[in-house]
């Protein structure tokens, strides 16, 4: 488990020339604070799920952005891919200043509105609260999971057969939970505008495959994987999208 003060060490060197460490801390704790863990819909009907994939091209780093809404059965209603020009390096911790945009553009291109947004990242698991879940949820106004492969910040403690509690070590507060699905680990931590359980219980029914993805999850990442390919291999023209 990496510390507040070594995520921050890694921020810090990794940080372009220009950006002050200190400022985004404020700016995450801000935006953290307006988090609302209540739940405002506690049976949505459509469920979205956005995923995020990079491909260089032309010496340009790009950002395949992917929003699928699916019904409580799993099955496709609506999906969206948008291609953006990324301009912040990978820094974890940081993560929603270099994915906020791409799934914003493509969010907002979807023809149905979402009950709640899965989003294939953290949420309150993270050491400042704000990852990019709570900060799609915050700047959405919509609820928000956030929903990993693996765990960025905290540790797991309070384990049960199915499930344990990921506990920051520096002040004891759960700040997300972990699910066993398939003798791995699905970790789950709110956004906004939802509660943990809530959240968790959502994620359970939507994992309908031995993946670590829920299912609408699951087509986002494999429709940002089809569009890398295309791009990749010239097969599309990003033209279009840029």
């Amino acid at each position: 488990m990496r510390s507040r003060k070594r995520l921050d060490s890694i921020a810090r060197a990794r940080l372009p020339e220009g950006y002050s460490l200190e400022k985004l801390r404020k700016m995450q704790s801000i935006l953290a604070s307006k988090i609302v863990e209540v739940d405002v819909v506690e049976n949505p009907d459509k469920i979205c799920g956005i995923d995020l994939a990079y491909v260089k091209k032309n010496d340009r780093e790009l950002g395949i952005a992917c929003a699928v809404v699916c019904n409580r059965k799993g099955e496709l209603i609506d999906r969206s891919c948008k291609v953006v020009e990324i301009n912040f390096p990978y820094i974890p911790t940081l993560l929603s200043l270099r994915e906020l945009r791409p799934m914003v553009v493509a969010f907002r291109s979807l023809k149905e509105r979402p009950d709640i947004v899965i989003i294939d990242g953290h949420g309150k698991a993270h050491p400042y609260r704000l990852g990019i879940a709570s900060h799609f949820g915050v700047v959405m106004k919509i609820p928000t999971i956030g929903c990993a492969k693996s765990l960025l910040y905290g540790e797991l403690r309070n384990c049960k057969e199915e499930q344990c509690d990921i506990v920051d070590p520096e002040n004891g507060e759960i700040i997300g939970r972990a699910l066993r699905h398939y003798n791995k680990y699905v970790y789950v931590s709110v956004g906004n505008l939802i509660t943990l359980d809530t959240a968790c219980r959502i994620v359970r029914e939507m994992l309908k495959t031995r993946s670590q993805m829920p299912i609408p999850v699951l087509y986002a990442h494999n429709m940002c994987n089809e569009y890398k390919k295309k791009i990749s291999t010239g097969t599309i023209d990003i033209g279009r999208f840029l």
